[in-house]
Order: C-alpha cells, then sequence, then structure tokens
C-alpha cells in the first residue's frame, strides 16, 4: 500500500469527524478513565484542545498522565507530517487566526523540513510533536506548546554521521522558539552526542518556548542498567543517579523493559539537574498489549512511585484495539502504553508519568 496515500485516506476521513481537537476528544470520554482524567482536569484539557484545528489529531493523540499526583489531569500531545493534508489544513488555520508569532514559527519549521535539499528534513525527517501544558491552576493565556522532532534511529546513531546533524535539528528548534542562535549550546549538545555508547540513537530533541530556555535531548536504547549509569557518570551529570539505579536493577531483573532512554536538559551553564529515565517495555513503537507492562506498573506499585487507583487504571483501561462509532462514521481505534518515564532532580524522584496513545483509523485501515 502506498503510504503517503493511506496516510491521505485517514487524514481526509478524520478531518471530518470534528472541527476541533477538543470535539474529537469528547467522542473518546468513555474511553478514558475518570482516575486518569476528571473534574477540573478534563474541563481545563477539553478548554484548551477546543482552541486547536483537528488536522493536529488526525493520526492520533496522546495524554501525558502525572501518576505521582492524585488529581486525575494530562498533558496533550499532538502531531504533524510535513507534505501531509494535515499540515496544509493547519497552515490554513493558522492564516485564520490572529496573529500569533509561535503558530507562524511552527509553520516556518514545517516548511524548512519540506524544502527540496533541506539538512532538516535528512536529519530530522517529516514529524513534529507538540506539547501541551494543561494545567488546571493555571492563570491567563495557555501557554505555547513544546516542539519536539524525531529523527530515525540511523540519523543520529552514536556509530554514524556527524555531531553537527545534532547542531542541526538544534538551530531549528531555537529558530522555532524564537531564541536567539546560542553557539556554546550547539556545541555541548554536540558534545553530548560524541559521548553515547554504541547501540544508542537519539531519539527525539526538544524544546519549550514557554519555559527557561534549554534543549531537551532523549538518547534511546539503552539496554542494561549499568550502561546508563555509566554514560551519566562519563558526561559528569550533575545529580545522583542512585536515586533510580536500585529501582531500574530491580525492573532489570524482571525483565520489565525492552530498553531505557535518557532525556537531559542542555541549558546555558551545561547540562541541567533533570534528568528523566523512560522505560520501554517492548520494542515495538506502538504496543496494545498490556501484558508487557505490568512488571513495571506492579513495580512502580510495590515502592508507592504512583498513586494506586492511577496505577490500576493504567492497567486495566489504557490499551486494546476496538471498533467504535464516531460522530461522522466509524472509527477503529488503537490504544496503548507508549512509555513511563521517571523524573530526577539532583537526589530524588519527583515525577512519574505514563505516556498512552490512541491511535484512530478508517474502519479497514487499522
Amino acid at each position: 500500500m502506498n503510504l503517503l496515500a493511506s496516510r491521505a485516506g485517514v487524514e481526509k476521513h478524520m478531518l471530518a469527524q470534528a472541527d476541533s481537537v477538543g470535539e474529537l476528544l469528547e467522542q473518546f470520554r468513555n474511553r478514558i478513565p475518570p482516575a486518569l482524567i476528571n473534574g477540573r482536569g478534563w474541563e481545563t484539557l477539553l478548554e484548551r484542545a477546543r482552541t486547536l484545528p483537528v488536522s493536529l489529531a488526525t493520526t492520533g493523540f496522546g495524554f501525558e498522565l502525572p501518576l505521582h499526583e492524585t488529581e486525575p489531569r494530562a498533558d496533550l500531545g499532538l502531531g504533524l507530517f510535513e507534505g501531509s493534508l494535515s499540515a496544509a489544513h493547519f497552515e490554513d488555520w493558522c492564516r485564520s487566526q490572529p496573529e500569533d508569532p509561535s503558530q507562524t514559527a511552527l509553520v516556518q519549521l514545517l516548511r524548512e523540513m519540506g524544502r527540496r535539499g533541506s539538512a532538516l528534513r535528512r536529519v530530522a525527517g517529516t514529524k513534529v510533536l507538540l506539547e501541551y501544558d494543561i494545567d488546571p491552576a493555571h492563570q491567563g493565556a495557555p501557554p505555547d506548546p513544546g516542539i519536539f522532532l524525531y529523527p530515525a534511529a540511523d540519523a543520529l546513531s552514536a556509530e554514524g554521521p556527524d555531531p553537527g546533524d545534532l547542531g542541526v535539528v538544534a538551530d531549528a528548534l531555537v529558530a522555532a522558539s524564537g531564541w536567539q542562535p546560542d553557539v556554546a549550546e550547539r556545541r555541548r549538545a554536540e558534545r553530548l552526542f560524541l559521548a553515547m555508547p554504541r547501540g544508542t540513537h537519539i531519539g527525539a530533541v526538544g524544546a519549550f518556548p514557554a519555559r527557561n530556555r534549554g534543549l531537551r535531548v532523549a538518547i534511546m536504547g539503552f539496554r542494561k542498567t549499568r550502561e546508563l549509569t555509566t554514560f551519566l557518570d562519563r558526561i559528569d551529570w550533575p545529580g545522583r543517579h542512585s536515586a533510580v539505579a536500585p529501582f531500574v536493577s530491580k525492573m532489570e531483573e524482571r525483565d520489565a523493559f525492552a530498553y531505557l532512554a535518557a532525556s537531559l536538559d542542555i541549558q546555558a551553564g551545561g547540562l541541567g539537574p533533570g534528568l528523566g529515565v523512560s522505560f520501554y517495555a517492548t520494542d515495538t513503537p506502538w504496543p496494545t498489549n498490556i501484558d508487557p507492562w505490568m512488571g513495571l506498573i506492579d513495580g512502580l506499585r510495590e515502592q508507592d512511585l504512583g498513586v494506586r487507583p492511577k496505577l490500576s487504571a493504567l492497567a486495566t483501561s489504557c490499551a486494546g484495539a476496538e471498533m467504535m462509532f464516531g460522530r461522522r462514521g466509524m472509527l477503529f481505534v488503537a490504544r496503548g502504553i507508549h512509555h513511563i518515564k521517571m523524573s530526577l532532580v539532583g537526589e530524588r524522584v519527583e515525577q512519574v508519568k505514563a505516556y498512552v496513545f490512541f491511535l484512530v483509523f478508517p474502519p479497514g485501515q487499522g
């Protein structure tokens, strides 16, 4: 099947399902456990999502669920592919809105990814993910979303290309965030690239224009706890990995993950004190089976690293595939856990989050 033609068919079907992301999400309410998103958390999510065009969710959407908090709320992840029907729809929508520098910058980023001979397209491909912070306590205008690019595994692998290719991605994100270029920041990113061990690659690079300046780099492919801790020592990460290493080792003994990722922040003075350790239960990109996750979920419960009702809801209601009635036609829905991340600052675990996805297709294309 022609991938572009198939994607265009999916997008055309989904663009007819709703006018906004919020209208689409409302159709999924009974498939989102109240223990995970409810009350003001759900209302705030819909308020933000109703301001976004449905073109941002035609191939799916995701939630970032804080398992360490009792409040049932989530941040929202949405994506675009350069050159797609949805990207063209999004650009038309941006033209119809009042002047918004963040939207203009995103359109420019997509255009650069599509330019013939673009170094950015060669390294980062065509996918852009937007991460929307949804905080029920927030006052005033909502913050601009985080922007993430996803290079292919062989584009920025430890065995592969020039570290300057990471600089290409960094420069694009700096420009999209409205920041000034910083040669020292670029060089720090390239040094991090050179320190990666064999078998790893940079899976994502992102920036949060609404937060303090910094680039977030996710290094994927650590198979053993020791590989991760050795790398952190090599790069002189300023925190203490002993805060998470014992738990990771126990999960390794249980075969509770296939590989790990380390998310690090490159800031003005060097590496930031934060560290994200992400667990991937399988090598499958979009697993819809909950079984591979149960060892990790049970481990979080045993160590009191998550709110128990949320962990239970995650285990019983966040995976599978089914047909459902959409507002304007049948939909095939595949959902699951993409990864689970523990975030450390200094010497302690501050957050545990699950990243769940919903992929949507017309009947017959799932």
